[in-house]
């Protein structure tokens, strides 16, 4: 199975992602209410993803809106470490230890507005029919 990983830019094959503290301020999509709380060391209660996890999905465009959401991000293709734990997300996706990077399929990921709005229907649809 093949799993992606949009995130932070400048990985490279080997590289292993970690998850980022809350505090730490990596969360840097401006204007997300979640990014927000987690840079100053909170998390909302409607966060349900873990911050001491990595999450990965077998859906390439899901991981691609990841990636948009940072500066100059990028979708890489990687393998879990650890266990795998199932994700609250609408498309296949799960929460693990660390993920180790295999390959840079795009090292910067560009969307445009359209592009996003309908990404972000897709996946809303998709978490309303599941």
């Amino acid at each position: 199975m093949r799993y992606f990983h949009g995130g932070a830019p400048g990985l490279r094959p080997g590289d292993l992602i970690e998850p980022q503290p809350l505090g730490k301020g990596a969360h840097l999509v401006d204007g997300c209410p979640t990014c927000e709380a987690r840079k100053t060391g909170q998390q909302l209660s409607t966060d349900e993803l873990d911050p001491s996890m990595v999450y990965v999905t077998t859906d390439r465009e899901y991981a691609r809106l990841y990636a948009s959401g940072y500066p100059r991000g990028a979708l890489y293709v990687v393998d879990p470490v650890g266990e795998l734990t199932p994700a609250p997300d609408p498309v296949p996706s799960w929460g693990c230890s660390a993920a180790r990077v295999t390959a840079v399929y795009d090292a910067y990921v560009v969307m445009t507005e359209r592009q996003l709005r309908k990404l972000q229907r897709r996946f809303e649809q998709a978490a309303l029919s599941g």
